[in-house]
């Protein structure tokens, strides 16, 4: 692996020093906007997604370097923390930065800044899965030698939200689509959230007034598959999980 940190590149008149931080101008267009006509929880991860592969694709773990080696990256879990949405037609920056990975995860960390303000922020846990075997690639093997000199937005530990939703209220049901797909074979992350979220008519969401959003992948789910979605509230606000069709528990969320 070629040590990347002193490379630069040219991207929209921007020359950017790519080491463990990556970042790029941001304009939010109609396509990623809600009722509300502010950026969307879906369309925020969607930008988080988007900017993660546009850096790693520097350092060749994008998807063609993935595709090389026949894997492909999985987010386990992410948490959002929304200061303020940002509206329609704002030109902010998104800026994605990596932490110092362990044997079989590393974290990968995001912010959309309006100048010194953050709007919103994320903490991203991911790990490579082999095509060949279907396990865990050791982190070593792939990750970039850089300098690793940018805090996480946040140091709280991920909350652990029980996944026994037996009891709980069914709120909607959802069938994967051939569209909800990605390149792992399975559900994307971000349509996990996306289906969720159609759980709810507009006004709920409204009151709902979600500022921070925690999100587990417990286990892949596939086209065809249909996912029961069940709510209950909790002490912070709300949790959801998502269950398969045998009843298992394969995606949990906690919204308050």
């Amino acid at each position: 692996m070629t040590d990347a940190g002193s490379k630069m590149m040219t991207e929209t008149g921007q020359k950017t020093e790519m080491g463990c931080k990556y970042e790029r101008e941001l304009k939010i267009f109609p396509s990623m906007c809600d009722h509300n006509s502010r950026l969307s929880i879906p369309a925020a991860l969607n930008i988080f997604q988007d900017y993660a592969t546009l850096h790693a694709d520097y350092f060749e773990i994008g998807p063609d370097g993935m595709d090389r080696r026949n894997a492909f990256w999985i987010i386990t879990k992410i948490r959002l923390h929304i200061n303020r949405m940002p509206k329609m037609m704002d030109e902010l920056t998104v800026k994605t930065w990596i932490q110092e990975a362990d044997r079989a995860s590393c974290e990968r960390d995001f912010a959309i800044t309006d100048g010194d303000e953050v709007l919103v922020y994320g903490r991203s846990i991911w790990a490579v899965i082999s095509r060949d075997t279907g396990r865990l690639v050791h982190m070593k093997e792939l990750y970039p030698v850089v300098e690793f000199n940018v805090a996480p937005p946040d140091d709280r530990n991920f909350i652990k939200i029980d996944k026994h939703f037996e009891e709980a209220e069914e709120i909607g049901t959802y069938t994967v689509r051939s569209s909800d797909i990605d390149l792992g074979g399975h559900l994307n992350n971000v349509n996990y959230v996306r289906a969720m979220i159609g759980c709810f008519d507009s006004e709920t969401l409204d009151n709902m007034d979600i500022s921070e959003i925690e999100l587990n992948y417990i286990s892949q789910t596939y086209e065809g598959d249909t996912l029961t979605f069940k709510y209950r509230r909790s002490e912070g606000g709300f949790e959801l999980g998502a269950l398969n069709d045998k009843g298992k528990t394969v995606f949990v969320a906690a919204l308050s």
